[in-house]
């Protein structure tokens, strides 16, 4: 049995279904599993149906580089005014915005909006046929904004995207590369913000500590060389004065 984005085929939603289908696979099988992140499921899972498992952890090889981080502390409530104030002083090519939920993803996606603002939204429980076509409108830049669950970390890559927000934080280390890597691909500058209340604050130092990065508070403003194209091109060679 091949299972690929395993992290969500053995989330609560599934799980369940791919144990029943192990009752009618024979007691020599081999199972392989794909994941972009290791979740403990995943691990539950190996230890419960896999006998001294090969593993290989590419987790090393993904890389931060070119993309600047930086964090804003602001309460729930503060989230959408901050959000709206970061669309009208960044110059967006395209920018990618995650939620922790399906249900937060579609309320965002509206509020966004109606802030005059355009904006595409896409998770798991959309039938493929519509995410497909959301993802193909998008690619092609029919909108700037796209809403988001963790669905979209995994295996996609569109050369405007220059900025990563995360509206809610995510909870692990792993997820949050995954999530920031949409931004800086194709070996492009990125711009990742990360909108943090209280309850974050633990998770935002585990975070940077987990992977030897530092992510720092949002300045007044944003060198637009940073993560714009057209404005890094502009920067003379580093060694010219």
């Amino acid at each position: 049995m091949t299972a690929t984005k395993a992290d969500k085929l053995l989330s609560q939603d599934f799980v369940v279904i791919l144990e029943e289908i192990l009752t009618y696979l024979p007691g020599n099988r081999q199972i392989l599993l794909y994941s972009a992140t290791f979740p403990i499921s995943v691990q539950k899972f190996m230890s419960r149906y896999l006998q001294k498992p090969y593993e290989i952890n590419l987790m090393d090889e993904l890389t931060l580089k070119g993309i600047t981080q930086y964090y804003a502390y602001v309460n729930e409530r503060q989230k959408v005014h901050c959000l709206n104030t970061l669309f009208s002083r960044l110059q967006i090519n395209q920018s990618i915005i995650f939620c922790n939920s399906t249900q937060r993803v579609e309320l965002l996606a509206r509020k966004i909006s109606q802030l005059g603002y355009s904006c595409f939204y896409i998770h798991a429980k959309m039938m493929q046929e519509y995410r497909n076509r959301v993802f193909h409108d998008f690619r092609n830049g029919l909108c700037r904004n796209l809403v988001c669950t963790d669905l979209f970390t995994r295996g996609i890559d569109i050369q405007a995207v220059n900025v990563v927000i995360n509206f809610d934080f995510p909870r692990n280390a792993e997820t949050y590369l995954h999530r920031i890597g949409r931004s800086g691909r194709f070996g492009h500058l990125g711009l990742a913000i990360n909108l943090i209340t209280a309850e974050d604050r633990f998770n935002l130092k585990a975070i940077e500590d987990h992977l030897c990065t530092e992510i720092k508070p949002i300045p007044g403003s944003i060198d637009k060389s940073l993560y714009v194209a057209e404005y890094h091109s502009q920067q003379p060679p580093e060694d010219e004065p």
